[in-house]
């Protein structure tokens, strides 16, 4: 191999590393819910990465705690954030039982992949 062949062989692989590397960070959605515990008809916030969901998008927090019947559960709603971050306000339903609760979320049409809890007292 020539010499400018193996030094833009070894730019591409440094490349392709760095991009890999800057991609997996935006990449990776997360959801987050404080308080973890609360009681039912309480204040929650909902916050996290929306992973590679474009800013602007409408991201929807999914629980069987949160008001409403979309998706077979309860929803919050927020937008994502130019830095692919959102952070959501909203209330359990009054009247959900004590216990448990999965939050997950739904962006651009598909799952986050990703769950937190709230525990209802």
């Amino acid at each position: 191999m020539n010499r400018s062949l193996s030094s833009s062989f070894v730019v591409l692989v440094a490349l392709a590393a760095a991009g890999i590397a800057f991609g997996s960070a935006s990449s990776r959605p997360s959801i987050h819910v404080q308080p973890t515990a609360v009681a039912a008809g309480g204040h929650v916030h909902v916050y996290g990465s929306a992973g590679s969901c474009a800013a602007g998008s409408v991201l929807t927090a999914i629980s069987a705690a949160f008001p409403g019947h979309a998706f077979g559960k309860g929803t919050l709603t927020g937008r994502v954030r130019a830095n692919h971050t959102y952070s959501i306000q909203g209330h359990l339903r009054a009247h959900v039982h004590a216990g448990r609760y999965g939050v997950t979320a739904r962006c651009a049409g598909g799952n986050l992949g990703v769950k937190a809890h709230v525990r209802v007292s």
